[in-house]
């Protein structure tokens, strides 16, 4: 989720230049020879990725989910006793309940964050 969201302006301007090349002086006719359907789906997945709703669930969805990334890998390690791994869980149940609890004050950072991230892809809420 990090990594995509690192690359969801560059996702964007690919979609771009598959929906409209000749915005983009740097590529050739030639090298940008899409067929109709796929010129059609990447118009509408550009359309998609730049809905705000769209990207307020993603950065929703990202930094909620953060809290758990490790985790699936620390649980398979074969050195894990089951009261470490049961500690492990309590303790990001315990974060999901602070997030929980002060929701208000996290979803206005990450609403702010996908408001940075709507104008870094050009578009406004």
């Amino acid at each position: 989720m990090e990594t995509f969201g690192e690359l969801y302006e560059h996702v964007v301007t690919c979609l771009d230049v598959m929906v409209i090349p000749y915005v983009y002086p740097e590529v050739t006719e030639s090298r940008c020879n899409w067929d109709s359907h796929l010129k059609t789906t990447a118009h509408g997945l550009k359309s998609s990725l730049q809905s705000f709703g769209v990207i307020v669930g993603f950065t929703v969805l990202k930094n909620s989910l953060d809290d758990l990334k490790d985790l699936p890998t620390k649980l398979q390690r074969r050195d894990i006793d089951a009261f470490e791994a049961y500690t492990m869980i309590d303790n990001i149940r315990s974060e999901i309940q602070c997030l929980r609890d002060d929701i208000g004050v996290e979803f206005q950072s990450w609403y702010d964050e996908a408001k940075q991230l709507d104008s870094c892809i050009g578009i406004e809420e």
